[in-house]
């Protein structure tokens, strides 16, 4: 749930290639300093040119796509990822996060969904996967196969707080308060610090105590049918860096 900010490009400039040619290396040394001074457009042009030497540099495509998802270029962006596959069809952090734009930027839910599917071909026993296809499935309203996505990624990795969190809320919206609670107390417990878990876990409390279902929640202040879906719209555009970060190549 925190902001991850630059953190992922940051991670990735660190990432620069070892071996390239002198042409090569002013333009990755141009797309740092052009990055770093907050000239991402500059940036842009840099690693562009970078990519006319050397076109299947799997790092610079993915370094762009990040790029042109933080410019909100998001159509763009897609189809770095597209290239990294094209490059790459077994790197499923590229299927992961361009589904997180297709969904957080471009609302094409279908798509997203699919290059979800894409990434657990490769990788079936990533709880983020699972996680963000929860998010996706949410967002489509299929609480159903959400709840079973986020219960999948919580099998897989029991302190990943925040499928507790939004499975909390899709109960919440199906009236399953007494479980919601649960959810959201575990997800409190993992992280207590987070305001937003400590939020939720009281307004489920006075529910449950009122013994509220879904239709009496819009009489207390919360919309069942869209709670939560602001922030759920947010977690579709930071996860992705969160989980970007991993597709910087140590070494290089």
């Amino acid at each position: 749930m925190k902001p991850i900010a630059s953190l992922l490009l940051a991670i990735m400039m660190l990432a620069i290639p070892a071996v390239m040619s002198q042409d090569a290396e002013h333009w990755i040394s141009q797309t740092k300093s052009d990055y770093y001074n907050g000239s991402y457009s500059l940036a842009l042009d840099d690693i562009d040119q970078y990519l006319k030497i050397n076109q299947t540099d799997t790092w610079a495509w993915s370094f762009r796509a990040n790029l042109l998802k933080k410019m909100e270029r998001y159509r763009e962006a897609v189809e770095s990822f597209d290239m990294l596959i094209a490059l790459d069809s077994s790197h499923a952090e590229a299927y992961n996060d361009r589904a997180l734009i297709l969904a957080g930027g471009l609302n094409r839910d279908d798509e997203a969904l699919a290059s979800l599917e894409a990434a657990l071909q490769i990788e079936p026993f990533n709880a983020n996967i699972w996680y963000n296809k929860g998010m996706v499935l949410e967002k489509m309203e299929r609480n159903n196969e959400s709840l079973e996505a986020y219960r999948r990624a919580i099998d897989l990795d029991e302190d990943l707080d925040r499928a507790w969190f939004r499975q909390g809320h899709v109960l919440m919206r199906l009236g399953r308060n007494s479980e919601a609670l649960k959810c959201f107390q575990k997800a409190a417990q993992l992280d207590p610090a987070n305001s937003l878990y400590q939020q939720s876990l009281q307004d489920m409390g006075a529910l449950t105590m009122n013994d509220l279902d879904a239709d009496g929640l819009a009489a207390n202040g919360l919309d069942a049918n869209g709670l939560d879906m602001d922030d759920l719209a947010v977690d579709l555009q930071e996860n992705m860096l969160d989980f970007s970060a991993s597709s910087a190549r140590p070494g290089r």
